[in-house]
């Protein structure tokens, strides 16, 4: 970090926040294990990792597409495809649990942040046959961590009050959980760093 000096005082230069998928490579991508000893890796998505994306989501319920997105499409388009592998957005990123054997993707998590860059929204989706394994927990503590390292001071989540096992992780996790103040359908998700 440089200094600035003025006539009576010193300012540090502020090196600007922002999320990348290529700089967390090298520092936020690890092979790990689950709670109950499946091995993962989490990575941050790539380009490379579109049609892996697109087999992900054609395996994905339709209930889950719709607590991930909080709508009723029955496909993931392109375009929402093609934001989670850019790297040009400096307020989002894009996590991927992979099966360490097959390189499958078994869940997703997005963060993006507020232009602020103190809040960041998450959301994530997980395979049905990846479920109960620790994926998503770990997964979600993962992109907890890359964000407070970033310097998010809290994540949140508006989710379907009807994702009782998401929202059961996320209370066993830390994060508060209460009625959304605009929608009775949802609840707000939350944790401070």
């Amino acid at each position: 970090m440089s200094v600035f000096r003025t006539r009576s005082t010193e300012v540090e230069a502020i090196k600007p926040r922002r999320f990348s998928n290529s700089e967390a490579l090298a520092d936020w991508e690890v092979c790990t294990s689950t709670t109950v000893g499946v091995p993962i890796t989490i990575t941050p998505a790539r380009r490379e990792d579109r049609a892996l994306l697109e087999a992900f989501f054609e395996r994905v319920s339709p209930q889950d597409l719709y607590y991930r997105f909080l709508t009723g499409m029955k496909k993931v388009d392109k375009q929402r495809i093609d934001a989670m592998v850019r790297d040009d957005d400096d307020l989002s990123i894009d996590f991927l649990a992979l099966d360490s054997k097959t390189e499958e993707i078994l869940a997703t998590a997005i963060l993006v942040a507020e232009n602020d860059f103190e809040t960041a929204e998450f959301a994530m989706c997980t395979r049905d046959d990846a479920k109960g394994k620790g994926i998503s927990w770990a997964l979600l503590d993962h992109a907890a961590r890359y964000a407070e390292a970033m310097g998010v001071k809290r994540i949140y989540s508006l989710q379907s009050a009807a994702h009782s096992d998401a929202l059961q992780l996320e209370q066993e996790m830390g994060f508060k959980v209460r009625p959304s103040p605009d929608d009775p359908a949802l609840k707000l998700v939350e944790k401070t760093f």
